[in-house]
């Protein structure tokens, strides 16, 4: 099968013909229909998230199930799924005490580029292994933990966002900030995930402020559900989202973005007593200063948030797409084949779109 396989850092991504072996205890084969482009491929490909070479990216998709391992239960060649970036084992402390987005065999298994055995399905003909990036969906088939897929009734291309994008909306929103009905929230960043996180706030109640630099995202940010935009380009986030809040500052900021500047603005605007939450990634090790006085004097809440529970939280987000209350296909604009997936990192890396996908039929 046709897969695209980064062999170095910072060079295009080649398509190869790669073989792939049948899955193992607990996992499913499946042959992605769409998979999004996210900024956390990105950093693959930069080298700032250090998964071996060759590696095949891609994290979130909806696919058709081909075969099932032993032990599956529940899901049948066939059936259509939405996939998800963490992959619970059922097994660890964290799992088995519902807090499975921090499980850890997929924690290890993560940096290394292999399934949660320490092991890789996809290899070149002549053996050499090839790892993946958490699914490595960017290929016309892959292997992956049955825990992290979920059943969904139709294979929609704008569905493949929810397996990342919106699952760490949804625990950002609703798990790490538990935003109320007139909450006020700001989130900084509008690329995939910032507009996520607006358009579950806002289905959530929340008044939403949009916070970024490229004009053209802030207006998306407004038909998403923002009552308010401000651009980081036209002077003091900071003072702008503090006069938008009776110059107290939002009850919750979300950062969306990984860098030190976004960072430092969502702990100076939020409100004393209010929470951070972070979501942005940085590349692997960088560490951020924090204005500690501000926190402590505060009573700042800064949260980490990664991801949501697959097995616990897709069911309530999936619940809320098929009753309208947020919309995936505002943050898809972007539609690509296989065989164009340079031409869609770099539509990401521009800014030209959101979140990219790629059509595999």
């Amino acid at each position: 099968m046709h897969a695209a396989v980064l062999n170095r850092y910072k060079e295009p991504l080649n398509i190869e013909d790669l073989e792939i072996d049948k899955p193992k205890r607990g996992e499913i084969k499946i042959r992605p229909i769409a998979a999004g482009v996210c900024h956390s491929d990105l950093y693959v490909l930069e080298g700032a998230t250090p998964i071996p070479p060759p590696v095949v990216p891609g994290h979130e998709a909806v696919a058709e199930v081909v075969e099932v391992g032993e032990g599956v239960s529940g899901l049948a060649p066939g059936d259509m799924v939405a996939t998800s970036f963490i992959w619970p084992c059922g097994e660890c402390v964290y799992c088995i005490t519902g807090r499975e987005n921090l499980c850890e065999r997929f924690a290890a298994a993560r940096m290394k580029g292999t399934l949660l055995d320490g092991t890789t399905r996809l290899r070149r003909r002549d053996g050499a292994p090839v790892r993946i990036f958490l699914g490595g969906l960017w290929a016309e088939e892959a292997v992956v933990p049955a825990s992290g897929v979920n059943k969904i009734d139709e294979a929609r291309p704008e569905y493949a966002v929810l397996g990342c994008a919106y699952m760490t909306a949804y625990g950002a929103v609703v798990n790490a900030a538990q935003v109320t009905p007139g909450a006020r929230v700001a989130v900084i960043g509008t690329g995939g995930v910032g507009m996520a996180v607006i358009d579950v706030a806002k289905a959530l109640g929340a008044e939403v402020i949009a916070v970024g630099r490229n004009k053209e995202k802030l207006e998306v940010a407004k038909k998403t559900g923002a009552r308010h935009i401000v651009s980081a380009l036209d002077g003091d986030v900071v003072k702008a989202v503090k006069e938008l809040t009776d110059g107290r500052g939002p009850e919750v900021v979300i950062e969306a973005v990984g860098v030190d500047e976004t960072v430092d603005q969502a702990v100076e605007m939020v409100a004393p007593g209010g929470k951070v939450v972070l979501v942005g990634l940085a590349p692997v090790g960088h560490k951020t200063p924090i204005h500690l006085a501000r926190a402590v004097r505060g009573g700042v809440t800064i949260i980490g948030s990664y991801g949501a529970r697959p097995r616990i939280d897709f069911k309530a987000l999936y619940g809320m797409v098929k009753r309208g209350l947020i919309n995936p296909s505002r943050i898809v604009n972007k539609y690509y084949k296989l065989d164009e997936i340079n031409e869609a990192v770099e539509a990401l890396r521009s800014g030209r779109a959101l979140r990219p996908i790629i059509l595999f039929r």
